[in-house]
């Protein structure tokens, strides 16, 4: 069987990412309620740190958790970029209409939107797009200067014409936030929504199938001409749909593509 499709696989990775940023954040708030004092002044972080043996570039501990925080929303747009790009590959290679090319200023979601969406976007998918756009600037602050603060502030102040309250995933959660005031609920917003759109997103692909199966490796095929006619049908199904997604159209197109495939 082939590997996993992108979705499944993105939501495998970002699922390791998530529960190393719950354990993180666990320490965090341990060792915080455990040595709040020794985190008062310089001199006894700096002798706490040296009974473990570390040796820390930074003292400024307000800083430092301010910044684990920021550390989960890239984490999160490591996974999430990476699915957007192959999602984009997917649409290129197998896609029904003309791909068009990412343009230098924009984001790899704009691009998968652009390329996937045949239509304006739902104002519930379009306020999680609006989010995700707005940690990605969050990302590239944290990470590096090519994001200009005044951007994420345009897009936070954008941010606050949705109700996110109102949608259950995000109710208990006080985020979005600022820059500056990034917290462990930022991250499990910037990740439900991730996952929202990434399940949207591929389920709207419209798939030329005839260009999936001919990316069959003969050594598959080989393998399915030993089975029965019947047997051969619903592998090659579960073949496409474990590699892309089927949709209504592969029915009518099955005993078509399954004579090519045999053909080759």
């Amino acid at each position: 069987m082939p590997k996993k499709n992108i979705l499944n696989s993105f939501k495998y990775v970002l699922g390791q990412y998530c529960a190393i940023n719950q354990f993180v954040e666990l320490s965090k708030r341990c060792f915080i309620a455990d040595h709040d004092s020794e985190l008062q002044t310089r001199s006894s972080f700096i002798e706490l740190a040296t009974k473990q043996g570390i040796t820390l570039t930074n003292y400024d501990s307000e800083y430092m958790v301010s910044t684990i925080s920021r550390s989960y929303i890239v984490n999160v747009h490591l996974c999430f970029e990476t699915f957007l790009k192959e999602i984009c590959d997917e649409v290129k290679k197998f896609g029904v209409n003309t791909y068009q090319e990412k343009l230098q200023e924009d984001s790899w979601l704009k691009c998968a939107v652009k390329n996937i969406v045949n239509a304006k976007l739902p104002q519930d998918k379009q306020a999680l797009f609006d989010l995700c756009e707005y940690y990605r600037l969050i990302r590239n602050t944290a990470v590096h200067d090519l994001c200009d603060v005044k951007l994420h502030e345009k897009e936070f102040r954008k941010l606050q014409n949705y109700n996110f309250k109102k949608d259950t995933k995000f109710a208990k959660l006080v985020a979005p936030n600022e820059y500056a005031k990034i917290s462990f609920d930022d991250f499990v917003m910037f990740s439900r929504s991730c996952i929202e759109l990434a399940t949207y997103l591929f389920n709207l692909i419209s798939y030329d199938y005839e260009k999936i199966i001919n990316e069959i490796p003969y050594s598959q095929i080989s393998e399915w001409k030993e089975y029965k006619p019947e047997r051969r049908e619903k592998a090659i199904r579960a073949y496409i749909n474990t590699l892309v997604r089927d949709d209504k159209d592969l029915e009518s197109q099955l005993p078509y593509l399954v004579d090519n495939v045999m053909a080759r």
